[in-house]
């Protein structure tokens, strides 16, 4: 059985190779945060850095851990989704072979295994070349309130360990998960499904968090009156700080429900063109019928755009909102050195994770854009046709991120009518746009650059390649 599983990993490591750009980026984050968070509570202990002034050093670290993990569990659990599926086929005629689920478990695992272990060892050596400019980023974003002294360099072995296990642990659970769930399929029925879309069928685990996030944001909710009974400076504080929670929670709810969602609502939106070009009407089909499997793609969009904006657009509001309500107070921290320093990592994983997802994807394009062009497609049609989807995607992430945006900004508004404030709106929208155009170009080159090269083969053998593997 040895032999099978080596074989089994020595087939499957191109599919892999695509989505292992999202396991590094979730790897390099982890350890990057952990590093630094080491850095600053041991700046604290030495007595370097007053408590008082160390949230530059201990809190942002702290946030972006956690925030790493949640966007890092979602983009890992996305993509061995994808390539589980994209192997499913092969697991199949495993089983077909005589293979009892257990040893498909096993099988999956063991690539898993291999794979995390790769990622986790290239995610370090890359967190502990960027520590250095880190540190002196983290002090240099504080440096208009306070001087910070730079903490030590300190790169612990067991502070690597111990993130990098947990990002393998977190990609083991989710993969064993959908091996388990594959092993249960029957072979003939998995042969069936290979070739076509992603799961759809929304498991228990799903709608549990699902029904976790709801509950969550009904509570936010409801306590809107009872925070805004508290003193101002408590209760601006206390909104902002739910308000950043309610983005995140958002978009996993909204992550949580993308197999049934993105399909519809790329069906919904796309029909609003009015375009009859037949190029267009094939990369419309596409999307909407793969909304399953490209949901993978769609997810980490969704949170490249709702994260950047809402947390952006979060302290413009409240600075806008305090000057309109006559509050002679100039907010510090909230510029775009403090955004990044909230946010960048977790939106790095985002886009790595999709990019990979796309990458990963471009075997199962390839042989679409050749069937297209056994039907008389020209080579222009073939490289417009993944243009097209690659705007299509980005806009439905689009419209999934901004509602992850409006639901922040409408309960930050919500709170501070309570308090009897005035809410003032951003009227600069460049980041929301810049932010679209980004997964736009990271869309586009991840989706039509991969399709370049299957261009110059015929298609029986671009169809063949697919169908061997």
């Amino acid at each position: 059985m040895c032999k099978v599983h080596w074989a089994e990993i020595r087939s499957s490591w191109t599919a892999w190779l695509g989505v292992s750009i999202g396991f590094i980026g979730a790897n390099f984050v982890l350890i990057l945060s952990s590093l630094a968070l080491k850095a600053g509570i041991r700046c604290v202990i030495d007595e370097k850095l007053p408590i008082i002034n160390s949230a530059a050093y201990i809190w942002n670290p702290a946030m972006n851990l956690v925030f790493g993990l949640v966007v890092g569990m979602m983009v890992i659990d996305a993509s061995t989704s994808l390539v589980v599926d994209s192997r499913r086929g092969a697991l199949a005629r495993l089983a077909l072979a005589g293979a009892t689920p257990a040893q498909v478990v096993v099988s999956v695992g063991s690539q898993l295994a291999l794979v995390s272990v790769f990622s986790c060892l290239v995610g370090a050596a890359l967190a502990v070349a960027a520590l250095p400019a880190t540190l002196r980023f983290m002090a240099y974003e504080r440096s208009d309130q306070v001087w910070l002294p730079i903490p030590k360099f300190d790169p612990d072995p067991l502070v690597i360990l111990a993130a990098g296990g947990l990002a393998i642990l977190a990609a083991l659970v989710g993969g064993l998960r959908q091996a388990r769930r594959a092993s249960r399929i029957d072979p003939v029925e998995a042969l069936r499904q290979s070739q076509a879309d992603g799961e759809r069928r929304m498991g228990v685990g799903r709608w549990l968090l699902v029904a976790l996030c709801v509950l969550v944001l009904t509570g936010e909710w409801g306590a809107i009156g009872s925070i805004a009974r508290m003193s101002g400076k408590e209760t601006v504080s206390n909104f902002f700080q739910l308000s950043s929670a309610m983005l995140l929670l958002v978009g996993v709810l909204l992550a949580a429900l993308a197999p049934i969602l993105v399909g519809p609502l790329t069906h919904a939106w796309t029909a609003l063109v009015p375009s009859k070009n037949a190029v267009w009407y094939l990369a419309r089909r596409n999307c909407s019928v793969r909304g399953a499997r490209l949901s993978k793609t769609v997810v980490p969009v969704m949170l490249t755009v709702g994260l950047l904006i809402g947390g952006l657009a979060s302290g413009d509001i409240l600075q806008s909102s305090l000057t309109a309500n006559g509050f002679d107070i100039q907010l510090s921290a909230i510029g775009m050195a403090t955004s990044f320093m909230w946010l960048g990592l977790p939106l790095f994983i985002a886009l790595c994770g999709a990019v990979g997802s796309l990458v990963m994807m471009s075997r199962q394009r390839d042989a679409e854009l050749a069937l297209v062009g056994v039907v008389g497609a020209t080579p222009s049609q073939r490289v417009l046709l993944p243009l097209l989807e690659a705007v299509i995607l980005t806009v439905t992430g689009s419209l999934m991120g901004l509602t992850m945006v409006v639901a922040s900004m409408g309960f930050l508004a919500a709170g501070l009518h309570a308090a009897g404030m005035v809410t003032a709106f951003p009227h600069n929208w460049f980041v929301a746009v810049a932010a679209i155009g980004v997964c736009l170009l990271v869309d586009i080159v991840g989706t039509v650059l991969p399709t370049l090269g299957a261009l110059r083969r015929s298609e029986p053998q671009v169809v063949a390649r697919l169908i061997a593997d």
